[in-house]
């Protein structure tokens, strides 16, 4: 009897074991797009959690930005994963999501075994050879789950999107998360796997030839498959329902608001930290108001050009000054440049009361402002519909640096300092 038992156990542990067993790949994001604090808190989550992932199976890390890069592969050491994530750093200028998500998907189909893909990234693609869809058939066809996790100024819908694909899910922001939320997901993504896997084929039944002059005999089997066939595609069809009404009311909730832990101010999704407590912190009052806004005019492009200086100019030459200038760079049009003024506010915008004018049906009436403060220049966007980006990323206010690009509506806008010659 003991003996029995003590063999069920094994068999129990053994069921349990290839259930949960499945290789893992990490997929976490590292271009500059990602704020350098939650970088270094996703590593330190993701190391938390790799000793549990390397019980389940082998585990790859990949670390992705202008290309996708294997850090370590199939290690089932757990130390090894650790230095691993530990090493990550950021870089590149590019974020190639799907094309590592694919290479990921296709390392792990060579296992011959279903898999889990837990990926760490804002949802951002630039440049990427396939497409989300690619990338999406090729994880349900060779049976891997996606378990997303968002950073930064995290694109939600994306993330979902992918995991529903895939039929993984959604951790939710990974900044604060702690690792036995990513490992419970990564369990539920193994059992919906197993579920959803195509059932092995039916042994063929051998059946005696009946005799010439005899009736065909009836064949139970045959009615018996085709009873049981049914049986499972309804229980299939009745779990795919309840699997779209769970994503329809993930969907439909509202999304995750933040507030300003010391204003109390809701802050945007794509907001890193509170603007109204910057502009305090800086002393920044609203830069003037919109009657007191005078056109800049406009710099001849000659006084800036660089090289070497004719005699002509040598001569008449008194000082070399450096001044902060804006170049307005708008599609085939040509380029125009200001000289920002060191005591007044800039405004920009579509309507004519602004300080700089631009007829750009994109733009907002008052669609940003330039601030001077103490020799920096603050870039302030006014609750405009499109929004201002600084560099690719969308800010409320963040200081301008030379060679800092300003995108609003269809316009670029560079901010430089220049010497000009004063004659």
């Amino acid at each position: 009897m003991r003996r029995r038992c003590f063999l069920l156990v094994l068999v129990f542990l053994a069921v349990q074991w290839a259930i949960f067993a499945a290789p893992t790949a990490i997929l976490v994001d590292t271009s500059r797009s990602i704020p350098a604090q939650q970088f270094e808190e996703a590593k330190t989550i993701l190391e938390q959690l790799a000793p549990s992932l390397v019980e389940k199976g082998p585990v790859t890390v990949y670390a992705f930005n202008d290309q996708p890069t294997v850090v370590v592969e199939s290690s089932t050491d757990a130390s090894a994963v650790q230095s691993a994530i530990k090493s990550l750093s950021q870089g590149g200028h590019y974020t190639l999501l799907y094309d590592c998500l694919f290479g990921a998907v296709r390392d792990i189909a060579a296992h011959k075994e279903p898999g889990v893909v837990i990926l760490v990234t804002d949802g951002r693609d630039e440049n990427s050879a396939v497409t989300l869809e690619d990338a999406a058939d090729r994880a349900v066809q060779d049976h891997v789950a996606v378990v997303a996790a968002g950073l930064g100024a995290a694109d939600a819908r994306v993330l979902r999107r992918i995991a529903t694909l895939t039929g993984g899910s959604y951790a939710g922001r990974l900044r604060g998360a702690e690792p036995k939320v990513l490992l419970s997901d990564w369990s539920s993504a193994v059992e919906n796997l197993e579920r959803f896997m195509p059932p092995p084929p039916p042994k063929p039944v051998a059946t005696a030839k009946p005799a010439v002059s005899a009736p065909p005999a009836p064949k139970p089997e045959a009615s018996r498959n085709w009873l049981w066939l049914v049986l499972v595609l309804l229980v299939l069809g009745v779990f795919a329902v309840a699997v779209g009404v769970v994503v329809l009311l993930r969907r439909t909730r509202a999304p995750e608001e933040r507030a300003c832990e010391t204003c109390g101010r809701t802050m945007n999704a794509w907001e890193a930290e509170c603007p109204v407590c910057l502009a305090k912190q800086l002393a920044l009052s609203k830069p003037g108001t919109d009657d007191e806004a005078k056109a800049l005019p406009e710099i001849d492009p000659v006084l800036m050009k660089k090289g070497p200086p004719s005699e002509e100019m040598l001569e008449h030459t008194i000082v070399l000054d450096e001044v902060p200038v804006l170049v307005l760079k708008r599609g085939s049009h040509p380029q125009r440049m200001f000289q920002l003024p060191t005591d007044q506010a800039v405004s920009v915008g579509r309507d004519k009361v602004n300080t700089i004018s631009v007829a750009d049906k994109t733009l907002s009436g008052q669609h940003f402002r330039i601030v001077p403060k103490e020799g920096a220049y603050y870039l302030v966007d006014l609750e405009s519909t499109n929004g201002t980006f600084l560099d690719g990323e969308r800010v409320t206010l963040k200081e301008l640096k030379p060679g800092s690009v300003v995108h609003a509506g269809q316009c670029d806008f560079v901010f430089r300092r220049e010497q000009k010659k004063l004659n």
